[in-house]
């Protein structure tokens, strides 16, 4: 029983293990539209492999308004682990430490750009095509001078993922509104100190460490914050920068209802501080 049900579909379910383990969590439906063909088979799929302990439904995601009505949020399982390890893949070792709607918000946004690169015909590298098991950090040397103080502050810059269209590189921050823009202090993290960490990355071009351009998506869950931001960055720090893209997307932080497949992203400008909007598919 066990060879009618999976050997067909062998590479077909390898591939849904890999992508798994690229981004720890994955929406049924973000699965379905990354295969293609049938979004009810597709997800159909996927019960059987749960069953057979391939893969989990982590219990995190029943904390939503409309857990029973939403597409299942899954996780590679130890069976899944195993099976990428006999076909040459060693599985991810995930930080126990990261938040759970944080963590598939990075996903629901990267593996949207994956999914709409793979339909438009473009070339996606995720992080581990182009940094391997690498940490994803950049040191950094700040200071800001606060109304009554100076502060200085040396510490790793840490994007929350990286990702290639073509030959641009792009560093994500997402946002959940879980932190203000500013604090009195640079010990604790605010967007003033990342806003400040990506000039001085930018600038001295230390990033050319791990990649050889670099510009930063942020996505947060509110168009309102995302504005909020820029006018912070352009009056407070009298700052521009072409580097630094905003974009707000309310969907990414609701639990009452769930994101589709967010394709338009390659389309649609993304926001910038003195600098005209970018748009992806045609800047890259």
């Amino acid at each position: 029983m066990f060879c009618r049900i999976f050997q067909p579909m062998e590479a077909y379910n390898l591939d849904t293990f890999k992508a798994l383990d690229r981004y720890r969590y994955l929406r049924s439906n973000f699965i379905a539209a990354y295969h293609g063909g049938s979004t009810q088979h597709r997800k159909r799929d996927l019960g059987p492999l749960r069953r057979r302990g391939y893969i989990a439904a982590p219990e995190q995601q029943k904390n939503s308004a409309n857990y029973r009505y939403s597409p299942r949020v899954y996780e590679l399982a130890s069976k899944g682990k195993v099976e990428l390890l006999a076909h040459g893949t060693t599985p991810t070792s995930w930080r126990e430490s990261r938040q759970f709607w944080h963590q598939l918000m990075i996903a629901d946004i990267v593996m949207s750009f994956e999914i709409a690169c793979k339909e438009r015909g473009l070339q996606f590298r995720h992080r581990t095509d182009i940094i391997g098991a690498q940490p994803l950090q950049f040191t950094s040397s700040i200071s800001h001078q606060f109304s009554k103080h100076m502060e200085h502050y040396d510490g790793a810059l840490q994007p929350d993922e990286l990702f290639a269209i073509n030959n641009t590189h792009f560093v994500l921050e997402a946002d959940r509104q879980h932190e203000p823009i500013t604090r009195p202090t640079l010990n604790t993290s605010s967007y003033l100190r990342k806003i400040l960490q990506y000039r001085a990355v930018l600038k001295s071009g230390s990033y050319k460490d791990l990649i050889p351009n670099m510009m930063v998506i942020n996505i947060t869950t509110s168009p309102t914050h995302a504005k909020n931001i820029q006018t912070f960055m352009l009056e407070a720090l009298r700052m521009s920068s072409s580097a630094l893209l905003f974009k707000g997307i309310e969907i990414l932080g609701s639990r009452d209802s769930y994101p589709q497949p967010l394709i338009h992203l390659l389309d649609e400008p993304f926001q910038r501080v003195g600098h005209p909007d970018f748009i992806i598919s045609k800047e890259t």
